[in-house]
């Protein structure tokens, strides 16, 4: 398996689906929103068309679901994993299609979005706050023609709401278990030039213990003897959002969009590595994060709306504090016995580029979407105290990547949607990659079939920590995949049936793994820390289904999913990989989920909901020894259960009891989950 480096024991353990119809207890400001996806195709385009896998959450789905955070509403879509450490703010991963969670890239408004300073750049979930979303659109399979890094698994793209004319307001108010109180509010509005729209969100929870809550088998601290001492009472949460959308229509062919997310979570966390048992559950464990993001665009239709022209600049920082007991060591002290004392780290990582895209129209040729980036990403890290021994080597990294990208579409005999494209990404001192999509859609439309394939390639350029930390290799090789897919989307019984079908097969190589070996630098064997370098190989195949139903007009319909996913480790090339066979950490090969949806009294909506997950394997890191082993996370089954009431056109009241059967179960070794919750609110709109 595919190791991190050793930076903290504690943080380390640490479209069919969308088309349910609008839900009759939408918020009053929540507008019909047409089939259209933008991630697809990089342009605006019926979601019908696409040959690629495509799933889009509604707002009324994030406004349901999100919150605790954005990862909650992403649970149930097929092909998709979540796993988050201890509750509400906790580490939270997220994985498309079995790859790791820096493989699956994440963007907001289209800009990318991620922790530079992580070790595999990937963004932590848990810090996201659902605030003022309009849909969410996943795209599914090896993106980075498209995309560029990281879109290895595919794509999550996290569009935030316009204005419109009309002046609309919300307020949401909600408190449940765990101490748990939050609230939501959003405006907009605008005239014939400008538009707005401005989200707020605030959440307090108390939580519960994030390691070892509702752990029944013996547990033991980082010295491996002693037990796990007494729980607190609490790990506190406070977490918010905010954000903004802004438009001017400059003339009937220019547009301007400002754009701009901001996101805040402190949290107290624990420390199972620890050697003292007060150290673990210490209050002095605890972290701030704020992310924020921002982009302007100007949209430009030239030549009679033969060319559209996007031009946008953007960027983004992310600040992470963390202070953690027995985290850093004083050098001085003689291995494998360091003085450990208690510290502070700070990472901060910024992201700014600028970026041309072209839409053209050829007339019969069809279109051809085409453009160029340039990005740059930085990494620091201090730490204070610094015994100034040379024990703690700071991270102070640039990275710079210049692309240019290209695809074709084109319809034929109004049947069968083609699409074709390529794209060369360049890093400045570093290697350079290429990458190739291709889609098919065909439509059937005598009997509501569409029959879709795609094929590409994907790619991850080593994080700046992997190339540059005291763990780095320079020059180590771009991460790559390809895949294929194909599937259908089946409309049956007049439309009261969906049905899709998706089967995909996806091989990786040159995986950056993490050991000591003779690849390293002299001075990384001499001081026994080992390095990065490129091994790894995996393989992912499996089947991905989704279906709604009306099962009876006006009163009940039914959505379900599945995904039966075989995801194995193929090791080292050469072989000698212990791992070799094994399925891939946390991802299940059977997981599913079903709801249905009451609706038969006006204005109540009435809906359980049951997921089901297989058993996952998962590594469990011992610190004694600085060693890993395989453990296993049972399957479980979750029930929860949703209800709205619409009092009137202006107010909502709304409940849900989560987990309603009380199961024990864990998404990361030695991490509970929440047991029977309750959480009840009111959304006034006018």
């Amino acid at each position: 398996m595919f190791k991190a480096a050793p930076r903290s024991a504690a943080r380390a353990a640490c479209v069919l689906a969308a088309s349910a119809g609008a839900m009759t207890l939408a918020p009053a400001y929540a507008d019909p929103l047409p089939e259209i996806i933008v991630t697809a195709d990089r342009v605006e385009e019926p979601i019908g068309q696409t040959g690629a896998s495509v799933t889009v959450i509604r707002a009324v789905e994030v406004e349901k679901l999100g919150t605790k955070g954005v990862a909650d509403v992403l649970r149930g879509v097929a092909g998709l994993d979540v796993d988050e450490a201890g509750g509400v703010g906790g580490v939270t991963q997220v994985r498309l299609r079995a790859a790791n969670p820096g493989q699956t890239l994440v963007l907001i408004d289209g800009v990318r979005v991620g922790n530079p300073t992580a070790t595999d750049g990937s963004l932590d979930f848990g810090n996201l706050s659902a605030v003022d979303i309009e849909r969410i659109e996943i795209l599914r399979g090896p993106q980075s023609a498209l995309y560029g890094s990281d879109a290895m698994g595919g794509v999550i793209n996290i569009i935030t709401r316009k204005g419109g004319k009309t002046p609309r307001r919300t307020v949401t108010l909600e408190a449940g278990s765990y101490g748990t109180l939050s609230t939501r509010a959003t405006m907009s509005g605008g005239d014939d030039r400008w538009t707005y729209s401005l989200g707020v969100s605030a959440l307090h929870s108390d939580g519960f213990p994030r390691y070892g809550y509702r752990i029944d088998r013996p547990i033991v601290i980082g010295d491996g003897v002693t037990p796990l001492p007494s729980l607190p009472v609490d790990d506190p949460t406070d977490k918010g959002g905010l954000s903004g959308r802004f438009s001017y229509r400059a003339s009937d062919n220019v547009t301007i969009d400002f754009g701009f997310s901001a996101f805040g979570n402190a949290l107290r966390f624990d420390n199972p590595g620890a050697l003292l048992p007060a150290d673990v559950f210490s209050s002095y464990n605890h972290s701030r994060v704020l992310l924020g993001d921002a982009f302007v665009r100007a949209n430009i239709d030239s030549f009679g709306g033969m060319l559209k022209s996007q031009i946008t600049a953007y960027g983004n920082v992310t600040r992470n504090d963390v202070w953690e007991t027995e985290a850093c060591y004083d050098g001085n002290f003689a291995y494998p016995f360091p003085a450990l004392f208690n510290c502070r780290n700070s990472y901060l990582g910024t992201r700014e580029g600028a970026e041309y895209q072209g839409d053209l129209n050829v007339g019969p040729f069809g279109a051809l979407v085409f453009g160029a980036r340039t990005e740059t990403e930085t990494a620091n890290e201090t730490q204070s105290p610094d015994p100034g021994d040379g024990s703690f080597t700071p991270i102070a990294a640039r990275q710079v990547t210049n692309s240019i990208y290209a695809e074709h579409r084109i319809d034929l005999f109004q049947r069968l949607d083609l699409t074709l494209g390529g794209r060369v990404d360049a890093i400045e001192g570093g290697r350079t990659f290429e990458t190739w999509r291709a889609t098919a859609a065909y439509h059937i439309d005598e009997t509501g079939t569409k029959l879709r394939a795609s094929a590409g390639t994907g790619a991850k350029v080593a994080t700046l920590y992997q190339r540059f930390s005291v763990y780095g290799t320079s020059d180590l090789a771009p991460e790559q995949s390809l895949g294929f897919d194909a599937g259908v989307d089946q409309k049956l019984l007049g439309d009261q049936l969906t049905v899709s079908a998706t089967a995909f097969t996806t091989r990786f190589r040159d995986l950056i793994d993490y050991g000591n070996v003779s690849s390293c630098s002299p001075t990384q064997i001499a001081g026994f820390l080992g390095c990065y370098y490129n091994v790894g190989r995996a393989e992912m195949q499996g089947v991905e289904l989704s279906a709604e139903a009306t099962l009876s007009p006006g009163v009940l319909r039914a959505k379900a999913t599945y995904t039966y996913t075989d995801a194995r480790d193929l090791g080292a090339v050469g072989g000698g990989d212990l791992d070799a066979g094994l399925q891939l950490y946390r991802v299940p090969r059977n997981k599913g989920s079903l709801s249905l949806i009451y609706d038969g009294v006006p204005n109540l909506e009435l809906e359980p909901r049951l997921s089901l997950v297989g058993q996952r394997l998962d590594e469990f890191f011992n610190t004694t020894n600085f060693s890993s082993q395989n453990v296993s996370l049972a399957p479980y089954a979750k029930l929860d259960f949703l209800a709205n009431y619409k009092v009137n056109d202006n107010l909502t009241m709304f409940g849900r009891i989560e987990n309603l059967t009380d199961a024990r179960y864990e998404e990361v070794y030695n991490y509970g989950v929440a047991g029977r919750s309750y959480y009840a609110g009111i959304s006034y709109s006018w």
